[in-house]
């Protein structure tokens, strides 16, 4: 059996309408710094990873870089995970980013660009 590589997406969004301003933006440091120490990277407002592990072993992954934010810094006495409004992973070849333009919607570019080119020596 070949293994297929895959990239997955993990968002994670905290509660920034209930929870100070502060106290968000010093747990977001540290979630990064977690992510990236296992192996994803950023991209837009996702941590993105491609792999040939299955979505349990991200999902694994993760869940390892948040529940080490409790072991190394304490939010005003609460755990990290008060914070966190959304956390989940998704396949990024069913992501669909809504914001480009489909085919059906009509859209084609009707000028041509034209650019003098002067190249120095």
């Amino acid at each position: 059996m070949n293994p297929t590589i895959k990239t997955y997406g993990v968002v994670i969004n905290l509660d920034y309408a209930h929870r100070p301003f502060n106290e968000c933006k010093t747990l977001w440091l540290k979630i990064v710094q977690n992510m990236l120490h296992e192996d994803f990277h950023i991209d837009k407002r996702m941590f993105v990873i491609t792999t040939f592990q299955g979505k349990d072993k991200i999902c694994e992954k993760a869940r390892r870089a948040l529940s080490a934010l409790d072991n190394s810094i304490e939010i005003y006495n609460r755990q990290s995970f008060h914070y966190i409004t959304d956390f989940f992973v998704i396949n990024m070849s069913d992501y669909v980013d809504l914001r480009l333009p489909t085919v059906d919607m009509g859209v084609t570019i009707q000028e041509q660009c034209k650019v003098n080119v002067y190249l120095t020596l």
